[in-house]
């Protein structure tokens, strides 16, 4: 294999290798936060603490982790 053959397949493993990357990254911020603690991120240059409720809402979980359960329809009183 030529090193442009090489540096092409590398070129079309790029979206497993995003997603892999993608996969392992949510798992780690759910793990700190399951475990109670924040992550630390850069936004606009400064350093800023994510707190685990946020890591949640992220990826559409209740504050506690747990996926959340639809709105029951309430009876109106």
């Amino acid at each position: 294999m030529t090193r442009n053959e090489h540096l092409d397949a590398i070129r079309n493993r790029r979206a497993a290798t995003d997603t892999a990357y993608n996969r392992a990254n949510s798992t780690a911020l759910l793990e700190h936060a399951r475990m109670g603690r924040s992550v630390p991120t850069v936004h606009d240059g400064q350093v800023v603490w994510i707190p685990p409720a946020e890591i949640f809402a992220r990826y559409g979980l209740d504050e506690f982790g747990r996926e959340k359960q639809p709105e029951q329809d309430k009876p109106e009183q």
